[in-house]
């Protein structure tokens, strides 16, 4: 969740009436803004945010009333599927964090994580590399190398290395995010079987066979007692287990997976 930085006061010199009407303005334009994206109406929290926006550039293209909105927004344009509007607002977030805060702080940490998140989404792993990163770097620091937030960016650098076919990089880190989140949540927790199903990915990509069907068993009975046995993210691992034992020649367990898969995936359809 986004944290609202603390707003200090601003135009000292101006008459207090004259500052607090703005401020009021973003305030309820902001507190709307969030109030309809919660509800998930993204069209309406975009409207109110974008007003927002304009309400905290009176105080100066720097103030983080405006780094404030422009992350949110950020997250609003996600939310829509619009990646490079979502890019552009975090990119004018982090500028006015890390003028305000200083390059080591968490606000400037989740926005390159915003950042490479968004850039990740687009297909551009290489460039969101630089940015998962210096959010790394910040939480390591910040919050310990065992941290959940730690965990998470690896991961995605993970499968940024895995989808660059940097597989001796990716192995690392992958394997890292799933010892925190192993130890952090135990075996049974849906974030490490996230890992895991990624470690499977990779193995795939290395042709070390054994090592991957190991890792797609233990993924399927996690996501299957943790997500349930109707959920997608099941019917995923499924799929790529059945496609890999067929390369390894072991076709009856194969489409035994695959059909499995396949009523999961049309029990979707009909919701």
């Amino acid at each position: 969740m986004l944290r609202i930085p603390v707003l200090f006061a601003v135009l000292a010199s101006a008459p207090f009436a004259y500052a607090q009407q703005p401020d009021d303005a973003w305030k309820k334009l902001f507190t709307q803004g969030m109030y309809a994206t919660t509800s998930k109406d993204y069209a309406r929290g975009e409207q109110f945010l974008t007003s927002a926006l304009h309400e905290a550039e009176r105080f100066g293209a720097d103030d983080l009333r405006v780094g404030s909105t422009e992350n949110t927004l950020g997250l609003v344009y996600v939310a829509q599927n619009k990646f490079k509007e979502a890019e552009t607002a975090y990119q004018k977030a982090l500028a006015v964090f890390e003028k305000a805060y200083g390059d080591d702080s968490l606000d400037v940490a989740n926005v390159n994580f915003n950042i490479a998140t968004v850039m990740f989404d687009e297909g551009h792993q290489a460039e969101a590399l630089p940015y998962a990163r210096k959010a790394q770097q910040v939480y390591e620091g910040q919050l310990g190398g065992t941290s959940l937030k730690t965990a998470t960016v690896l991961c995605m650098e993970g499968d940024a290395w895995r989808a660059m076919k940097e597989y001796s990089q990716a192995e690392g880190v992958l394997r890292r995010c799933a010892d925190i989140r192993e130890a952090d949540g135990g075996v049974q927790n849906a974030d490490f079987a996230d890992a895991i199903h990624s470690l499977a990915q990779l193995y795939v990509a290395e042709g070390k066979y054994a090592l991957a069907n190991s890792r797609f068993k233990l993924a399927e009975k996690i996501r299957e007692s943790t997500l349930g046995l109707t959920s997608p993210q099941l019917a995923q691992t499924l799929e790529e287990h059945a496609a890999l034992l067929k390369s390894m020649g072991q076709t009856k367990e194969a489409d035994k997976l695959g059909a499995l898969a396949a009523a999961i995936r049309r029990n979707q359809g009909k919701k």
